[in-house]
């Protein structure tokens, strides 16, 4: 192929490749192949006009743009593999030349990855995170358990109280106007939730069923709302229903009712040993965001935006997906949220610079210490994959195709890279407050 580099400046490279004579031809055949039934000439049936008669009529450069995108892709991936390049943008094309029996010559400008000069990673000081669990905490999940479980029953002896579930019809109006979206009726309402603005709930308690009443509330500066921000409202209020929940009493049958446990002990010692081990992985996970963060802090690197940009158009387009898994658009989000594309992408820089720095820092140091990835890891790990989505081992191991499993075994030395970071670093105790 001959590809050559004609200039590198920091991440910024140059580099031509020539294509024979041979390869041109596959493409100018393609290109001919695709236009040919388009093309009319006084004599000939459309389909059946001579390439050669074309290329007489239009020119030999007609069908250049079609054969060069049908044969770059797979001659520009040839020339990155050739020259060892790793590419993070889209490459810039120019034609340097391209005839019919000659071939033809290309000039790409591209983007690569940054070097990166290591510093301390190994024996790097981290505080423990605490992972032990209260009984408080124990508690906590356990009224948790016991509001789920309880059930609802009527008020009809006394006024509404915080607590309660209101059961409400309502309008709201600015000056006197009603405004979009501040009418419902029979809405369900627990005072004290804070589902509505500042002051609305506390408002409707006191109040009995069947009563007619206002209350006014002011929209908060920064509601999603515009038109209603900083707005003074009067809603009119009608109390429907009111009901309460009634807990069930913590003992050995409600932990037999809920559990597998026969007895509430046993019920809480399972409590405590599912907190402490998510308070271990929780430690675990912010001790290691510590060390990563002092690694990366040790390293040198000059790190070219259109990483950071890719990172956050793969961080915009997973969001996009969750947002329409929930059966929402980006528009309906951002409206909501008073904010646009610009604005997310701007609550994304943070994360996209930290993200791709430290997986800059975590490729160098797997290939500083020499870390391997053995086939039968890979093997386990594809397997492990194919597990988490009902797929049997036979079928993920056929499905990977070779370019998935570099993919994954790139993951997998990164990953490995953590964990020598992770294992080499010195816990210390938490400095006294």
């Amino acid at each position: 192929m001959n590809a050559v580099v004609l200039n590198k400046e920091k991440t910024d490279v140059k580099f031509s490749f020539e294509v024979s004579a041979e390869v041109l031809e596959q493409g100018m055949a393609f290109a001919y192949n695709k236009h040919k039934n388009q093309i009319s000439i006084p004599g000939f049936r459309k389909g059946k006009v001579p390439r050669k008669l074309i290329e007489a009529q239009y020119g030999e450069g007609f069908f250049y743009e079609d054969a060069i995108n049908h044969i770059f892709p797979d001659e520009y991936m040839a020339a990155v593999k050739e020259l060892g390049l790793d590419v993070v943008s889209a490459p810039t094309l120019d034609v340097d030349y391209i005839e019919s029996g000659k071939g033809a010559k290309f000039v790409i400008d591209v983007v690569i990855k940054p070097e990166v000069t290591l510093g301390q990673y190994k024996g790097l000081e981290v505080e423990k995170v605490s992972a032990e669990v209260t009984e408080d905490e124990v508690l906590a999940e356990l009224k948790n358990v016991q509001n789920k479980n309880a059930r609802t029953v009527e008020v009809t002896d006394r006024a509404a109280e915080m607590g309660d579930i209101a059961k409400i019809s309502y309008e709201g109006s600015v000056d006197g106007v009603p405004f979009d979206g501040g009418k419902a009726d029979n809405h369900e309402l627990e005072l004290g939730s804070h589902q509505f603005i500042a002051g609305f709930e506390e408002q409707v308690a006191g109040h009995s069923v069947g009563e007619k009443f206002d209350i006014n509330v002011t929209f908060p500066e920064q509601y999603h709302a515009p038109e209603l921000a900083g707005k003074a409202a009067v809603f009119a209020i009608e109390l429907k229903a009111l009901s309460k929940k009634e807990l069930p009493e913590l003992n050995d049958a409600f932990a037999e009712d809920v559990s597998e446990f026969s007895t509430l002990d046993e019920y809480k010692a399972n409590i405590l040993e599912k907190l402490a081990a998510e308070k271990t992985e929780r430690a675990k996970q912010l001790q290691g965001d510590k060390l990563l963060d002092a690694a990366v802090a040790n390293c040198t690197m000059e790190v070219p935006q259109v990483m950071y940009d890719n990172k956050i158009n793969s961080m915009m387009r997973e969001f996009e997906e969750n947002i329409t898994r929930q059966g929402l658009t980006m528009d309906i989000y951002y409206q909501y949220m008073g904010t646009d594309e610009a604005g997310m992408r701007e609550n994304f820089k943070d994360t996209s610079k930290k993200s791709v720095d430290a997986r800059l820092m975590l490729e160098a140091i797997a290939k500083a210490e020499n870390l391997v990835i053995s086939e039968e890891e890979l093997k386990a790990e594809i397997c492990r994959y194919g597990e988490s989505y009902g797929i049997d081992e036979k079928m993920a191991l056929e499905i990977f195709r070779d370019e998935d499993k570099e993919m994954l075994k790139e993951d997998m030395l990164v990953h490995a890279a953590m964990k020598l970071i992770e294992d080499t670093a010195v816990l210390t105790e938490p400095k006294a407050e």
